[in-house]
């Protein structure tokens, strides 16, 4: 049974699938005028030079956004062009892999209005089925935040837990954050993140169903490129549960390879 179970186990672990892949014909593009109805802004593609192109612009505290997103919307609002490549499901103390981000971005600028009361935020944010409640009317949000301007500076190394819109989200103000006219390339594990999620709500296992990178503002601008971005499922061979596992299928195979020798003796 050992052998049987790392021979199975052998295929799995050599492949990396995606989850999600940016492409211009694979997501949808959008942009939301905000609460007010009046900020404006664009999300398009720039095909000669290879990026996505996105902005907003809010004077009167509209909360305004532009997007590119895929997947399984909650709250009845449907499908973003297609399901999620692999809508992958995470399971507390199950972690033997990792859950990487590859993205590349440039803040090219952003301006705070009210200085003492604006915010601008460049993001990225992983809508997840709880098994909980009914997804269609509520879900849980793990929000990284690659910029952030919030109240009156720019805000970095920060965890912050809420309800939005019946949603309960965890964001993550990363320390790395990015700075005007700078071009980033993050590689980001996912998982620790998401656990912190799991964790503060008390969630046992989640599906991600939807995914969303974007600008917004409030009594602001900003404006931002993304050259390319994937998330990939790569195995973790360091992961203290995937080694336990190891241990107990080397344990097993040579447990049989001893059976074997005692019958083949007899």
């Amino acid at each position: 049974m050992g052998l049987i179970a790392f021979l199975f186990l052998m295929p799995m672990a050599s492949a990396n699938p995606t989850v999600f892949r940016l492409q211009p014909d694979t997501v949808e593009r959008e942009t939301w005028g905000g609460f007010n109805g009046d900020a404006v802004g664009d999300s398009a593609y720039d095909p000669v030079n290879g990026k996505f192109v996105m902005w907003i612009n809010d004077t009167s505290g509209s909360w305004g956004l532009s997007k590119i997103s895929r997947g399984l919307m909650p709250h009845d609002w449907g499908t973003r062009h297609a399901l999620l490549d692999n809508e992958v499901e995470i399971k507390r103390g199950y972690p033997t892999y990792d859950l990487i981000l590859y993205i590349d971005l440039k803040l090219v600028n952003y301006t705070a209005y009210t200085p003492d009361n604006s915010s601008t935020n460049v993001a990225i944010v992983l809508f997840f089925d709880g098994f909980k409640d009914d997804y269609q009317v509520k879900c849980y949000q793990t929000e990284l935040q690659f910029f952030s301007y919030y109240g009156d500076r720019v805000q970095s190394n920060q965890v912050w837990f809420f309800e939005w819109r019946n949603d309960s989200v965890a964001q993550f103000k990363l320390a790395d954050n990015l700075k005007p006219g700078e071009y980033k390339h993050y590689n980001i594990n996912l998982i620790p993140y998401i656990q912190q999620m799991m964790d503060y709500y008390h969630l046992d296992h989640v599906k991600l169903k939807h995914i969303e990178i974007f600008t917004e503002a409030y009594k602001g601008y900003c404006e931002f490129e993304v050259y390319q971005a994937q998330i990939n499922v790569e195995h973790n061979w360091a992961s203290q549960h995937l080694v336990k596992l190891l241990i107990i299928i080397l344990v097993g195979v040579a447990l049989c390879i001893l059976a074997l020798l005692i019958l083949s003796r007899r």
